[in-house]
């Protein structure tokens, strides 16, 4: 008899409930935010990605929808048939869209020096992998816990990081938007990958600083609490950053698993 070394695809139903938002802000006239997802309705496998993008002269809105669009059509080209070593898939995307930024940024006299963040998640069986590069966020709310995975890309959490500050000390910080790296600025990145074990009724949010430099945990918590099939907060959410000053895009992703 023999064994298959393939690792075959087994499918655990899970059924998810996603809203997301993406707005221009109080305060910009554009917007430099982007978002997308999709889920494949035979396996259930679910992806999302957020970006922030800057550069000037609209340059920042070239370079997130960039990253969103290589990363979507990036999902129509696998095979799902067996199970993908997600955490790899997640970092050569990253990669890739960084490459393609820098050349069309190098090619094009007012698209120089725009970059983006990214955030891209993808959900497989009980699992949620996420890798990142700059300050946009993922959270995830399991037992009515709520926790920051990724750790921002800024200078001044890489002074946190070496126990230089604190954290206290950051969060009140006039720079702590300054990034330490983007997609589409160098030629080398270091992506960041993390996975998380999720189960029914747990919700993950991915986010941008326009959105999450304005609340506090406590009221991510109590948001994330109240989404469900019945209730979609991220309007809620939104307006609740632009009454604390937020003078950003706000972009937000949000996945309930639910019961």
């Amino acid at each position: 008899m023999h064994h298959n070394k393939i690792k075959v695809r087994t499918v655990t139903p899970m059924n998810y409930h996603i809203k997301s938002l993406c707005h221009q802000g109080a305060i910009r006239d554009n917007n430099e935010d982007a978002i997308s997802y999709g889920t494949d309705e035979k396996t259930g496998v679910t992806w999302m990605v957020v970006a922030d993008g800057m550069g000037g002269h609209n340059a920042g809105e070239v370079a997130s929808a960039m990253l969103v669009d290589h990363i979507k059509c990036a999902w129509d080209k696998i095979s799902l048939t067996k199970q993908l070593d997600w955490p790899t898939w997640i970092t050569e995307q990253l990669n890739a869209a960084n490459l393609a930024i820098l050349h069309s940024a190098s090619n094009n006299s007012a698209q120089q020096g725009m970059g983006t963040t990214g955030v891209l998640i993808v959900i497989d069986n009980n699992e949620c992998h996420i890798g990142w590069v700059g300050d946009s966020r993922a959270y995830t709310l399991i037992n009515h816990k709520l926790v920051q995975e990724t750790v921002d890309h800024t200078m001044i959490q890489e002074l946190v990081n070496k126990g230089a500050i604190t954290a206290e000390t950051a969060k009140n910080a006039n720079t702590k938007n300054l990034l330490s790296q983007a997609i589409g600025v160098r030629e080398k990145i270091s992506v960041d990958t993390t996975t998380i074990a999720i189960n029914n009724g747990d919700t993950i949010m991915l986010s941008t600083d326009g959105l999450h430099d304005y609340l506090t945990e406590h009221e991510i918590n109590q948001y994330l609490s109240e989404f469900s099939l019945d209730k979609d907060v991220c309007h809620d959410m939104l307006y609740r950053a632009m009454a604390k000053n937020s003078r950003d895009n706000v972009t937000l992703g949000l996945i309930y698993l639910t019961k």
